[in-house]
Protein backbone atom coordinates (compact mmCIF):
# COMPACT_ATOMS: atom_id res chain seq x y z
CA UNK A 1 0.00 0.00 0.00
CA UNK A 2 1.25 3.55 -1.38
CA UNK A 3 0.39 6.79 0.17
CA UNK A 4 0.84 9.52 -2.97
CA UNK A 5 1.26 13.09 -3.01
CA UNK A 6 -0.44 15.08 -5.26
CA UNK A 7 0.91 18.43 -4.34
CA UNK A 8 -1.54 21.44 -3.55
CA UNK A 9 -2.69 21.71 -7.23
CA UNK A 10 -2.49 18.47 -8.36
CA UNK A 11 -2.96 19.44 -12.45
CA UNK A 12 0.59 21.38 -11.79
CA UNK A 13 2.14 19.31 -8.78
CA UNK A 14 1.30 15.39 -10.06
CA UNK A 15 4.84 13.81 -10.03
CA UNK A 16 5.93 11.64 -12.69
CA UNK A 17 6.58 8.82 -10.15
CA UNK A 18 3.00 9.15 -8.67
CA UNK A 19 1.47 8.82 -12.07
CA UNK A 20 3.63 5.57 -12.32
CA UNK A 21 2.31 4.79 -9.43
CA UNK A 22 -1.84 5.11 -9.86
CA UNK A 23 -1.02 3.14 -13.14
CA UNK A 24 -0.32 0.48 -11.56
CA UNK A 25 -2.26 0.02 -8.58
CA UNK A 26 -5.28 -2.20 -8.89
CA UNK A 27 -7.32 0.35 -7.20
CA UNK A 28 -6.99 3.80 -5.99
CA UNK A 29 -8.69 5.59 -2.73
CA UNK A 30 -8.75 9.69 -2.60
CA UNK A 31 -10.81 12.65 -1.83
CA UNK A 32 -12.77 13.59 -4.50
CA UNK A 33 -11.47 16.07 -7.08
CA UNK A 34 -11.91 17.05 -10.69
CA UNK A 35 -8.23 17.44 -11.15
CA UNK A 36 -7.77 13.87 -9.68
CA UNK A 37 -10.16 12.32 -11.89
CA UNK A 38 -8.24 13.85 -14.65
CA UNK A 39 -4.88 12.38 -13.89
CA UNK A 40 -6.66 9.12 -13.31
CA UNK A 41 -8.60 9.02 -16.68
CA UNK A 42 -4.83 9.96 -18.10
CA UNK A 43 -3.60 6.79 -16.34
CA UNK A 44 -5.81 4.90 -17.11
CA UNK A 45 -7.24 3.76 -13.69
CA UNK A 46 -9.72 1.50 -13.22
CA UNK A 47 -10.40 1.03 -9.99
CA UNK A 48 -11.52 3.85 -8.09
CA UNK A 49 -12.86 4.69 -4.66
CA UNK A 50 -13.68 7.91 -2.87
CA UNK A 51 -13.31 8.59 0.92
CA UNK A 52 -15.71 12.14 0.74
CA UNK A 53 -18.78 9.89 2.82
CA UNK A 54 -15.95 9.17 5.62
CA UNK A 55 -15.59 12.92 6.25
CA UNK A 56 -19.54 14.30 7.60
CA UNK A 57 -19.63 17.60 8.20
CA UNK A 58 -19.46 17.81 12.21
CA UNK A 59 -17.78 14.37 12.77
CA UNK A 60 -14.86 13.88 14.97
CA UNK A 61 -11.53 13.83 13.07
CA UNK A 62 -10.73 10.33 15.02
CA UNK A 63 -14.16 8.87 13.59
CA UNK A 64 -13.39 9.81 10.34
CA UNK A 65 -9.47 8.83 10.09
CA UNK A 66 -10.71 5.35 11.37
CA UNK A 67 -13.28 5.09 9.33
CA UNK A 68 -10.60 6.08 6.21
CA UNK A 69 -8.06 3.23 7.88
CA UNK A 70 -10.70 0.65 7.49
CA UNK A 71 -11.65 1.32 4.28
CA UNK A 72 -8.26 0.77 3.06
CA UNK A 73 -7.38 -1.98 5.26
CA UNK A 74 -10.67 -3.80 3.84
CA UNK A 75 -9.84 -2.75 0.43
CA UNK A 76 -6.33 -4.56 0.97
CA UNK A 77 -8.21 -7.55 1.33
CA UNK A 78 -9.62 -7.42 -2.25
CA UNK A 79 -6.55 -6.02 -4.16
CA UNK A 80 -2.91 -6.46 -4.09
CA UNK A 81 -2.17 -3.07 -4.56
CA UNK A 82 -3.78 0.20 -2.83
CA UNK A 83 -2.64 3.50 -3.79
CA UNK A 84 -3.92 6.27 -1.48
CA UNK A 85 -3.73 9.68 -2.97
CA UNK A 86 -3.88 12.70 -0.44
CA UNK A 87 -3.65 16.65 -1.46
CA UNK A 88 -0.06 18.13 -0.81
CA UNK A 89 2.59 15.95 0.96
CA UNK A 90 1.55 13.34 2.99
CA UNK A 91 3.74 13.58 5.80
CA UNK A 92 2.82 17.31 6.86
CA UNK A 93 -0.10 17.18 9.39
CA UNK A 94 -1.53 14.25 7.52
CA UNK A 95 -2.36 11.42 10.83
CA UNK A 96 -3.50 9.06 8.78
CA UNK A 97 -0.16 8.67 7.21
CA UNK A 98 1.47 7.74 10.90
CA UNK A 99 -1.87 5.94 11.52
CA UNK A 100 -1.18 3.26 8.24
CA UNK A 101 2.05 2.60 9.33
CA UNK A 102 1.51 1.38 12.55
CA UNK A 103 -1.20 -0.82 11.28
CA UNK A 104 0.66 -2.60 8.32
CA UNK A 105 2.06 -4.70 10.81
CA UNK A 106 -0.63 -5.86 12.04
CA UNK A 107 -2.62 -6.02 8.98
CA UNK A 108 0.05 -7.53 6.97
CA UNK A 109 0.77 -5.09 3.82
CA UNK A 110 3.72 -3.23 3.29
CA UNK A 111 3.71 0.45 3.23
CA UNK A 112 5.49 3.20 1.61
CA UNK A 113 5.24 7.06 1.26
CA UNK A 114 5.60 8.99 -1.83
CA UNK A 115 6.10 12.94 -1.55
CA UNK A 116 4.14 15.56 -3.25
CA UNK A 117 4.90 19.42 -3.19
CA UNK A 118 3.56 20.29 0.42
CA UNK A 119 1.24 23.80 1.12
CA UNK A 120 4.81 25.07 2.70
CA UNK A 121 6.85 24.22 -0.46
CA UNK A 122 3.98 26.74 -1.67
CA UNK A 123 3.84 29.17 1.27
CA UNK A 124 6.89 30.27 1.11
CA UNK A 125 6.26 31.81 -2.37
CA UNK A 126 3.42 33.32 -1.64
CA UNK A 127 4.67 35.09 1.30
CA UNK A 128 8.02 35.80 -0.23
CA UNK A 129 10.02 34.51 2.42
CA UNK A 130 13.08 32.16 2.82
CA UNK A 131 12.37 30.14 5.60
CA UNK A 132 16.05 29.56 6.21
CA UNK A 133 17.22 32.99 5.84
CA UNK A 134 14.65 34.16 8.44
CA UNK A 135 14.58 31.19 10.92
CA UNK A 136 11.15 29.36 10.50
CA UNK A 137 8.46 27.67 13.25
CA UNK A 138 6.01 25.22 11.34
CA UNK A 139 3.43 24.15 13.87
CA UNK A 140 0.12 23.47 14.28
CA UNK A 141 -2.47 25.65 15.76
CA UNK A 142 -4.01 23.29 18.78
CA UNK A 143 -0.43 22.35 19.49
CA UNK A 144 0.75 25.89 20.42
CA UNK A 145 -2.15 26.00 22.75
CA UNK A 146 -2.42 22.57 24.36
CA UNK A 147 1.49 22.60 24.95
CA UNK A 148 1.34 26.25 26.04
CA UNK A 149 4.07 26.62 23.47
CA UNK A 150 6.56 29.30 24.14
CA UNK A 151 6.64 31.80 20.95
CA UNK A 152 9.97 32.92 19.66
CA UNK A 153 9.32 36.14 17.88
CA UNK A 154 12.74 36.18 16.20
CA UNK A 155 11.20 33.37 13.99
CA UNK A 156 8.62 33.44 11.36
CA UNK A 157 5.81 31.29 12.21
CA UNK A 158 3.68 29.23 9.84
CA UNK A 159 0.84 28.14 12.01
CA UNK A 160 -1.44 25.29 10.64
CA UNK A 161 -4.53 24.32 11.17
CA UNK A 162 -6.77 27.10 12.52
CA UNK A 163 -9.41 26.51 11.03
CA UNK A 164 -10.03 24.14 13.66
CA UNK A 165 -8.72 25.85 17.11
CA UNK A 166 -9.57 24.24 19.87
CA UNK A 167 -11.93 21.67 18.49
CA UNK A 168 -11.94 18.03 16.98
CA UNK A 169 -14.85 18.60 14.48
CA UNK A 170 -14.36 18.64 10.83
CA UNK A 171 -16.92 21.29 9.86
CA UNK A 172 -16.30 21.18 6.62
CA UNK A 173 -19.49 23.54 5.22
CA UNK A 174 -18.87 25.91 8.17
CA UNK A 175 -15.05 26.19 9.43
CA UNK A 176 -15.76 29.21 11.32
CA UNK A 177 -18.22 27.16 13.53
CA UNK A 178 -16.88 26.09 16.68
CA UNK A 179 -13.56 27.35 15.91
CA UNK A 180 -11.88 29.15 19.43
CA UNK A 181 -9.80 31.09 17.25
CA UNK A 182 -9.86 33.34 20.81
CA UNK A 183 -7.44 31.26 22.48
CA UNK A 184 -4.50 31.18 19.95
CA UNK A 185 -5.02 34.94 19.62
CA UNK A 186 -4.69 35.43 23.16
CA UNK A 187 -1.75 33.18 23.01
CA UNK A 188 -0.08 35.54 20.62
CA UNK A 189 -0.92 38.20 22.37
CA UNK A 190 1.40 37.14 24.68
CA UNK A 191 4.60 37.25 22.85
CA UNK A 192 3.89 39.83 19.48
CA UNK A 193 2.65 44.11 20.24
CA UNK A 194 -1.05 43.90 19.32
CA UNK A 195 -0.56 45.57 16.01
CA UNK A 196 1.49 42.83 14.80
CA UNK A 197 0.37 42.22 11.03
CA UNK A 198 -0.31 38.53 10.14
CA UNK A 199 -1.26 37.06 6.78
CA UNK A 200 -3.99 34.67 6.79
CA UNK A 201 -2.83 32.37 3.50
CA UNK A 202 -4.70 29.67 1.06
CA UNK A 203 -2.29 28.64 -1.20
CA UNK A 204 -2.78 27.42 -4.56
CA UNK A 205 0.50 26.59 -5.81
CA UNK A 206 0.67 28.59 -9.15
CA UNK A 207 4.09 30.96 -8.42
CA UNK A 208 3.78 34.46 -6.83
CA UNK A 209 0.35 36.43 -6.84
CA UNK A 210 -1.68 33.69 -7.33
CA UNK A 211 -2.66 32.63 -4.01
CA UNK A 212 -6.68 32.04 -3.28
CA UNK A 213 -6.99 34.27 0.01
CA UNK A 214 -4.38 36.35 1.55
CA UNK A 215 -6.06 38.39 3.88
CA UNK A 216 -3.64 40.84 6.75
CA UNK A 217 -4.65 41.49 9.60
CA UNK A 218 -3.25 42.62 12.81
CA UNK A 219 -2.99 39.63 15.44
CA UNK A 220 -5.58 41.97 17.89
CA UNK A 221 -8.11 41.78 15.03
CA UNK A 222 -7.60 37.71 14.31
CA UNK A 223 -10.81 36.67 16.20
CA UNK A 224 -12.75 39.13 12.98
CA UNK A 225 -11.16 37.22 10.61
CA UNK A 226 -12.93 33.49 10.99
CA UNK A 227 -14.66 34.69 7.55
CA UNK A 228 -12.04 34.45 5.49
CA UNK A 229 -10.68 31.12 7.23
CA UNK A 230 -11.16 27.36 5.40
CA UNK A 231 -9.87 24.03 5.75
CA UNK A 232 -7.15 25.66 3.49
CA UNK A 233 -5.49 28.17 5.30
CA UNK A 234 -2.27 28.85 7.32
CA UNK A 235 -1.51 31.61 10.14
CA UNK A 236 1.74 33.60 8.58
CA UNK A 237 3.40 35.47 10.77
CA UNK A 238 6.56 37.19 10.31
CA UNK A 239 9.17 37.77 12.84
CA UNK A 240 9.66 40.93 14.68
CA UNK A 241 13.52 42.24 14.88
CA UNK A 242 16.33 39.91 14.31
CA UNK A 243 18.37 38.11 17.00
CA UNK A 244 21.51 39.26 18.87
CA UNK A 245 24.37 38.28 17.31
CA UNK A 246 27.11 36.00 18.93
CA UNK A 247 30.06 38.68 18.02
CA UNK A 248 32.81 35.40 18.49
CA UNK A 249 31.16 33.44 16.13
CA UNK A 250 30.57 35.91 13.35
CA UNK A 251 33.92 36.97 13.75
CA UNK A 252 35.11 33.75 13.05
CA UNK A 253 33.42 33.57 9.88
CA UNK A 254 34.63 36.62 8.62
CA UNK A 255 38.38 36.03 9.60
CA UNK A 256 40.81 35.60 6.58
Amino acid sequence: MHLIGAGVSPDLHFTRLGMKQVSEADCVVYYADPSLERIFDEAQVGARVTLDDLYPHGGVDDDSYRAVLDRIVTLLRIHDYVVFVQQGNPRLGVTLADMLQEASGPEGFEFDVYPGVSSFDTLIIDVDRDPLEYGSVVIDANRIILFSHKICTEFDYYIYHICSVGTRKTNIDEPSADNAIDLLQRHLLGAYPPEHMCKIVESNGAGIGSASIVVEVMIRDLSTALDDVTFGTTLFIPSVGRPPVNQAVLDLMMAE
